[in-house]
């Protein structure tokens, strides 16, 4: 079960697009990866906090009094720390919180990444669709071209994001690309090299556990629980 309890009503209203009631957790709005990017570092602090024993309001107390996450500016603390006890309350499992705040650099990517896929259907979709289709088909190239195509494809199915702006678009590009290769699947943001991800044993297990079996093409393990 996941820890924390998180966010209370009021402020999962302001967040959120729907919430999932079984966790819970807010699946969030894809427009706003525009401002909630992959965020590692942020989530391994308030993951720490968390498994320190305190509560998310305390957690959220504490970024807004004492910036834990060391930005020049104050502006949007509280917003920043409910994003990522929400990613934390997403995993459904205490294991991965535990990974998130400690493991391996790799593992904690990993483990955020999926967390991102569970509140973000464009993530999701990115990698289930898009990613995975690469990896079975051994086709380990990942270019701008394909990038803008699943877009285009995300776009034309989903009434919300048809309506985005050039601009939104671009900065939502640029999220998108920014994940994949803080998740290792590019070296760089110029890279059309997709490397081969080697998905951590315990993430698999919270992932089968969860009902995410399928989700397992997109780390590259095609054997689907």
């Amino acid at each position: 079960p996941c820890g924390g309890g998180g966010a209370s009503s009021s402020t999962l209203a302001e967040m959120t697009d729907s919430v999932i009631y079984d966790c819970p957790y807010t699946v969030r709005k894809d427009g706003s990866l525009t401002h909630e990017h992959f965020q590692l570092r942020e989530c391994r602090i308030v993951a720490g906090l968390r498994l320190d024993g305190l509560s998310d309001d305390e957690i959220v107390a504490l970024a807004k009094r004492d910036n834990i996450f060391q930005y020049p500016t104050q502006t949007q603390m509280g917003n920043i720390a409910w994003s990522m006890l929400n990613r934390l309350d997403a995993l459904c499992d205490e294991g991965l919180v535990e990974l998130l705040a400690h493991g391996f650099p790799e593992q904690a990517a990993q483990v955020n990444l999926y967390a991102m896929m569970r509140v973000y259907a464009i993530v999701r979709e990115l990698l289930v669709d898009e990613v995975a289709s690469h990896y079975r088909m051994l086709d380990y190239e990942f270019t701008r071209e394909d990038m803008n195509a699943f877009i285009t494809r995300y776009q034309a199915q989903n009434a919300s994001a048809a309506t985005w702006s050039e601009s939104t678009v671009k900065r939502i590009r640029t999220a998108l690309v920014e994940i994949l290769v803080s998740a290792g699947y590019l070296e760089g943001n110029r890279s059309t090299d997709l490397l081969r991800v080697f998905l951590d044993p315990d993430l698999e297990d919270a992932m089968v556990r969860n009902g995410d079996g399928s989700w397992l093409p997109a780390f590259n393990r095609m054997e689907v629980a």
